[in-house]
């Protein structure tokens, strides 16, 4: 494969593979969503290496994507990612076909159920609508889905369990990056690739996801004192911190972490400590006509790294994240929000921070 949208404070480079800017390491994944209103997308591409990539994209330079995609993997997806100017060289391809996705199904209140999989034509098999469902399909079909055998197919989630991302698959032109986002992604697998990295001297961010947060801060510890930025959910904060309150958890987190530190609220917004008072600022979100969450925690840790690199400032770096998260909301997939972005990666946009 070969290898954005330009913004002040970015030269932005027309040769493909020259030069990148940011750096988003992550998976890529295809997704069912059913949306908190019944909306349905079915075998949505995405992944968090695709939203934080597409987040970053955004609101920064030349981006570059490091991540392992399946044949199965909408080809026209990764077309739009390539004409968005997103550099696809640190992708790993496999041959493998999967049908397996996981299942995404909000509730209005922003929880979502998210460990339930089947392929795509499960919906239509069972025999519900494929465009829209009511409560009370959601249910039943909750239901169906748990109580479907296992087939012993190897989901994308497990897929890439099993074929971690490596530092040798990092091109050489995306070790000059002047800033790395790490995806949620085992321990073993963020600190070999902060390694990776390191020697160039990028600012580096990183998102628990389940897989830090289901080990005990003392085992992070390693990680979080050579981040510039930690970037957790409230509900991944509360795994790490159980009973402490949002500005509680960063306060503690602050002792191990030299780096920013933020929590996503969902859609209240984010809280960002502030070193110097000692403090939770909070930032509100964007306004957005929201389609499908999915990859909004994604987007706003990619357009957070954009900010951070460009600014240096983490309140505005929160501000960028936000505005990305906003934008990748308002469709359903991770290229849904690249439809207004201009073919040409040269052309430029203002800055969403200032």
């Amino acid at each position: 494969m070969r290898s954005g949208l330009g913004r002040p404070g970015w030269a932005v480079d027309r040769v493909p593979g020259r030069r990148v800017d940011l750096v988003t390491i992550g998976g890529l994944t295809v997704d069912n969503v059913i949306a908190a209103d019944g909306r349905v997308g079915l075998a949505q591409a995405g992944g968090n290496g695709a939203y934080s990539a597409v987040g970053a994209r955004l609101c920064g330079g030349n981006v570059g994507l490091v991540s392992h995609a399946v044949a199965s993997y909408p080809r026209a997806v990764i077309d739009r990612l390539e004409q968005a100017g997103i550099d696809l060289g640190g992708v790993v391809w496999s041959e493998a076909q999967l049908a397996a996705c996981n299942w995404f199904i909000y509730e209005p209140d922003g929880r979502r159920e998210e460990h339930l999989q089947s392929p795509p034509e499960a919906l239509a098999e069972a025999g519900f609508p494929t465009d829209r469902l009511t409560p009370a399909q959601i249910a039943t079909f909750r239901a169906v889905l748990e109580s479907r055998e296992s087939s012993g197919e190897i989901s994308y989630s497990k897929f890439r369990l099993t074929r971690p991302l490596r530092p040798e698959q990092v091109p050489a032109h995306f070790l000059q990056a002047r800033g790395v986002h790490l995806a949620p992604s085992q321990p073993e697998v963020m600190e070999a690739m902060h390694a990776r990295f390191a020697p160039g001297g990028a600012l580096v961010t990183a998102d628990p996801g389940w897989q830090l947060a289901a080990h005990p801060l003392a085992r992070l510890t390693a990680i979080l004192g050579r981040l510039d930025a930690f970037l957790p959910s409230e509900v991944e904060l509360s795994a790490l911190l159980p009973g402490a309150r949002p500005a509680d958890g960063l306060a503690i987190l602050a002792q191990h972490c030299p780096g920013a530190l933020a929590v996503k609220l969902g859609p209240e917004g984010v809280l960002v400590w502030d070193r110097a008072a000692r403090r939770a600022v909070p930032v509100p979100p964007v306004a957005a006509d929201t389609v499908d969450p999915t990859g909004a925690g994604d987007a706003f840790c990619g357009g957070f790294l954009a900010g951070l690199v460009q600014t240096r400032d983490p309140v505005q770096a929160a501000q960028c994240g936000a505005w990305a998260a906003a934008r990748v909301v308002a469709a359903f997939g991770a290229d849904g929000a690249l439809a207004s972005l201009p073919a040409d990666p040269a052309l430029a946009h203002g800055n969403p921070a200032t």
